[in-house]
């Protein structure tokens, strides 16, 4: 067996001779950037050698890697983690830019008041004595008698499963006075001997690249935890185009994928659940949001079916499924709750995001846009509504761009321009622990459109996105080694990296088709609905929390509005699922939004194409 080891985080793994790196990587939990999904595609996921310790360590360099290389520094040798294979024993290093850092907690909630009545509820109640000359009651028997006392609604008696588990917390002592935990006043779902209080549920937004969890008091209305981390099906591509081809290539992959999905979640609930003393035994209801690839993950849903047309669901309706049987560390039979999908494309995070707003905030014309891989907009005209998705890419994520990387420590969210038109100027996000901005390594999604805007302001990059050569400008340079243009923003002795931050013809591209993407599925679904001007633009979703809206304009992601009318609402999927966790109301209202809502399928419609390279130019 090979004995692999990675640094600088110094773990180690075995592996099989001629096993890939990348493969060897996610099993010792060392996380390499791949936008690609591991096809050497991408060039993302580079990983060092020294020179001399390679060689036969690992597999010859193929032609496919040369191309998405860097320069070598002196003594050391640069190979894709996705295409090489161990051979022997070796040391790993995995540089900076290629460390895929946990996300920054930038996952900002609102606070909503809405009339309480969650699913679950706790009763009281005192069981009949046993009665020595008879009739002997069961314990089952007596329980469902004192729920049904005074009861309108007939309650079911605890079925075998919740009886098994109760008899354990028992240990077959009388028990005078006992707390049924009861699933929407009609079944119970759990047993404890005397007084139990507590309640508790947890709201799970699960996005493609990040995870949010809402550790919520069901009985006093609160927020005890939040916590959040990185979605670690990254691993096996950046969008969810590349994990459904992950599935359909090796079915395998579906079980590997759900298992480290729901791994990650159920760290974020211990970490909730420990820092605010609740037990998991006391966690009896969960609300999960999800795009529909991500919802299909979750639950053990082969997703293959979406990326292909017609793009079908398994499975759209909402529904409930028990916690152990995707083994959430909740309690076992609390229900986890998913409400509904819209279409192959269209997910119950767009649904969540709904059923936060008011009947008075879709008056008029009003876009809601969640900015991220899967960029979703509903157009609500005067309460009738009509949704679609676009892939924009993950290039709003910062992936798929030279110098991108995701929103944490160490990422330039923001660039201006100096007033005299020379100097670019940046802000870093800090660290969390010092709060002081570290070097910058990369450029996040919202420094990505920044940055493109300052180029665009400053005459660097053209309306139809090239650069323009004789600018003149000091940041505008033809790279030596490859021979290609690109802005420099960061010179190097000022970076983590020691290499310099920039921007490039493709990553210009690549924003150019991103929020073209949006601005064709904006103005469709404004076609469709007969409407010439919005009134208002909602942007949700922690990205679009981040945006300044006038980039956004500057670079034409949205058909012509006032600056003022563009409202960020925050992370409204991960609010939306906490209000249906705190509420059965909630979830009814989502339902009827699914039923009502009209879905544009933007790739069977013949005039996408010509609406979207019309959205091109800045």
């Amino acid at each position: 067996m090979i004995h692999v080891t990675f640094q600088p985080s110094n773990k180690t793994a075995e592996a099989n001779p001629g096993e890939r790196i990348m493969d060897v990587a996610v099993r010792a939990g060392v996380k390499i950037a791949s936008d690609c999904g591991g096809r050497g595609k991408c060039g993302r996921c580079r990983v060092e050698f020294e020179a001399a310790a390679a060689e036969g360590a690992v597999s010859d360099v193929l032609g496919a890697e040369t191309a998405l290389l860097p320069e070598n520094r002196d003594g050391y040798v640069y190979r894709l983690a996705c295409l090489t294979r161990v051979l022997d024993d070796c040391i790993v290093i995995v540089p900076p830019e290629s460390r895929v850092s946990e996300a920054a907690p930038r996952k900002p909630f609102t606070r909503y008041k809405i009339p309480i009545r969650p699913a679950v509820s706790r009763r009281t109640v005192t069981l009949e004595s046993v009665n020595r000359k008879g009739p002997f009651l069961s314990f089952a028997a007596r329980i469902r008698n004192a729920l049904r006392e005074g009861e309108a609604n007939p309650i079911a008696g605890p079925s075998f499963p919740v009886l098994s588990e109760a008899s354990a917390s028992l240990k077959g002592k009388a028990c005078p006075e006992i707390t049924a935990t009861l699933f929407k006043d009609t079944s119970i779902l759990q047993i404890r001997p005397g007084v139990r209080e507590e309640l508790f549920g947890v709201a799970l937004d699960l996005g493609t690249t990040s995870l949010v969890a809402f550790l919520c008091d069901l009985k006093r209305d609160r927020i005890v935890g939040v916590a959040s981390g990185l979605n670690p099906q990254v691993s096996y591509g950046e969008d969810v185009i590349s994990r459904i081809a992950q599935v359909q290539k090796d079915p395998s992959k579906l079980e590997i994928m759900q298992k480290a999905l729901v791994d990650a979640v159920n760290g974020l609930i211990r970490r909730t659940a420990e820092e605010a003393g609740v037990s998991s035994d006391d966690v009896l209801d969960v609300v999960a949001v999800a795009n529909p690839t991500m919802q299909h993950l979750f639950l053990g849903l082969n997703p293959v079916s979406l990326g292909e047309a017609p793009y079908l669901t398994v499975c759209s309706e909402a529904g409930e499924v028990e916690a152990r049987h995707l083994n959430l560390q909740v309690f076992p039979y609390a229900r986890v709750h998913v409400l509904p999908l819209l279409s192959g494309f269209v997910g119950s995070d767009t649904i969540s995001a709904l059923i936060t707003r008011k009947p008075e905030d879709l008056r008029g014309n009003v876009l809601m846009v969640d900015v991220g891989t899967n960029g979703e907009l509903v157009l609500s005209r005067d309460g009738i509504l009509t949704a679609t998705s676009c892939a924009t890419g993950p290039v709003f994520e910062g992936a798929q761009i030279r110098c991108g990387m995701r929103a944490a420590p160490g990422a330039i969210e923001k660039f201006r321009m100096d007033e005299n038109g020379g100097a670019i100027q940046f802000r870093v996000i800090a660290d969390q622990e010092t709060q002081k901005p570290p070097r910058p390594r990369g450029i996040c999604g919202s420094g990505v459109i920044s940055a493109v805007t300052v180029l665009l302001r400053a005459g660097i990059v053209r309306k139809d996105g090239a650069f323009d050569l004789d600018c003149g400008h000091p940041s505008l340079r033809i790279n030596a080694a490859t021979g290609v243009a690109e802005a420099v923003l960061v010179p190097a002795t000022r970076t983590q990296t020691g290499r310099n931050i920039v921007i490039t013809q493709n990553d210009i591209r690549a924003v150019q088709l991103g929020k073209a993407a949006l601005r064709a599925g904006s103005e469709i679904l404004m076609k469709d609905g007969g409407i010439e001007q919005l009134d208002r633009i909602l942007l949700a979703g922690t990205f679009g929390n981040y945006l300044d809206p006038q980039e956004i304009l500057d670079i034409g992601m949205f058909p012509p509005i006032d600056v003022d009318r563009i409202e960020p609402i925050g992370n409204a999927a991960g609010d939306g699922a906490r209000l249906a966790l705190f509420s059965l109301d909630k979830r009814l209202e989502a339902v009827d939004l699914a039923d009502r809502i009209q879905v544009v399928e933007l790739s069977m419609r013949p005039d996408f194409q010509e609406v979207f390279v019309d959205s091109i130019q800045f």
